[in-house]
């Protein structure tokens, strides 16, 4: 009887913590296009990268701010939009970029 009312103890305090521990996606769309699909990791998160956009489908909470945006940047370029919950503003996506140059286009043969 013990057992089963511990299980179910935990099983409520489960249930009722999933949600807050839960991670979110975030998605950046770039100002250049990634040459081809490219799966990176940044910002602790897994991204998947494609023409423009990269998303992360599970990022922890920490991938969100613009330190995270500039992990992201340094290794595809300029971002132009960064979000989770709640998008980067202007002085946000300055301090991503800053420092980062543009990826040089591909050269056309």
């Amino acid at each position: 009887m013990t057992f089963k009312l511990a299980a179910a103890c935990a099983f409520a305090i489960l249930a009722l913590a999933g949600p807050a521990l839960a991670d979110g996606s975030v998605k950046a769309t770039l100002e250049t296009p990634v040459a081809k699909p490219t799966k990176l990791i940044a910002a602790h998160a897994v991204f998947n990268c494609e023409a423009t956009t990269c998303v992360a489908v599970l990022a922890p909470d920490d991938a969100s701010d613009a330190y995270a945006c500039r992990d992201l940047a340094k290794q595809v370029g300029h971002v132009t939009a960064y979000a989770e919950y709640k998008p980067l503003d202007e002085k946000g996506l300055a301090k991503c970029n800053a420092g980062i140059a543009p990826p040089k286009a591909a050269a056309a043969k």
